[in-house]
């Protein structure tokens, strides 16, 4: 599969960002097999090695901005998203779970917003490891991704996808996102390690 030329113009961008030209991965969703013709679903997925330090990498997807997120700005534009991660460089999996969030995202069910749960996304994408969901935060590892474009017609804006555990999602849905917040701050949690002990 061959990346479009807004692809390759989104992994430019994303480059600046990550200190170097970024590898692009593209993901293809599964497809029902009783759905008669029904194409599925892409996404791309940029890599960038020695991002933000040596011994990690980021991770960003490249056109998930063309999905609706169903949430719009006080003045009634859309408001489109793109995810962003970190890991360390020999962990790749977290591209697989970029690529899962997006896929669920994409399905139209999640209002996506700062503080919204994407449940199994690393599940999905391996079933082993600690941590079973992504939390999407504002980024706080690049703070210059707050707003990647601001249009007339819409506004693109980053999110941070933070792997969390199953003890962690319930307290998150029990006694909110800010005291999950707390606990990973008080604990020192490493969120670019997937396979991280539970603050909870």
């Amino acid at each position: 599969m061959e990346a479009s030329e807004d692809v390759r113009e989104a992994a430019r961008r994303i480059g600046a960002v990550f200190g170097a030209q970024p590898q692009v991965v593209l993901f293809r969703a599964a497809v029902d097999p009783e759905a008669d013709g029904e194409e599925p679903d892409e996404v791309a997925v940029a890599i960038g090695d020695g991002c933000p330090g040596p011994g990690y990498a980021s991770y960003a997807t490249l056109d998930l901005s063309r999905y609706p997120t169903n949430v719009t700005t006080e003045d009634g534009r859309p408001i489109r998203t793109e995810l962003v991660t970190v890991g360390r460089a020999d962990d790749r999996v977290l591209a697989d779970v970029l690529a899962q969030c997006a896929f669920a995202l994409a399905s139209g069910s999640f209002h996506v917003t700062p503080n919204t749960i994407v449940p199994n996304a690393v599940k999905e994408a391996d079933p082993d490891r600690a941590t079973k969901h992504v939390l999407l935060v504002v980024p706080f590892i690049w703070p210059d991704l707050e707003i990647l474009v601001d249009r007339e017609e819409d506004v693109t804006t980053w999110l941070q996808a933070v792997p969390i555990t199953d003890a962690e999602l319930e307290l998150a849905s029990g006694d909110g996102v800010d005291e999950l917040f707390a606990r990973l701050e008080a604990a020192g949690a490493d969120v670019s390690n997937i396979d991280r002990e539970s603050v909870v």
